[in-house]
């Protein structure tokens, strides 16, 4: 959850805005953070979560950013990463495995 929050606000941050369009439909009012709440966040990039999958080799990062990040199917990741969605499937697999493993171990 942290890596999914931490690559949105990333993304936010690359675009020089947030996308607010779901929170104006729900009719909610914009969040602000006060000091207290920033450092709190940024106490987050001491969870175990942003660096794990950050340490995965490149080719399952990049697979399961984008099909849990980024929402992406198989289909449109393995035209994404030029290779076939049983390939794309097995990245995803082993990364998430990975992730999970080091995340237990890390308890």
């Amino acid at each position: 959850m942290f890596g999914i929050a931490g690559n949105v606000v990333a993304t936010s941050w690359k675009r020089g805005r947030v996308d607010d369009s779901m929170r104006r439909r729900l009719g909610m009012e914009p969040l602000s953070l006060d000091d207290e709440a920033l450092a709190r966040i940024n106490d987050l990039d001491d969870e175990p979560a942003f660096g794990a999958l950050e340490d995965l080799p490149d080719e399952q990062r990049a697979a399961v950013s984008g099909r849990v990040v980024d929402e992406l199917s198989y289909a449109e990741l393995a035209q994404r990463m030029r290779c076939s969605e049983s390939v794309v499937r097995q990245r995803v697999s082993r990364g998430l495995r990975t992730l999970r493993n080091r995340l237990e171990t890390e308890r």
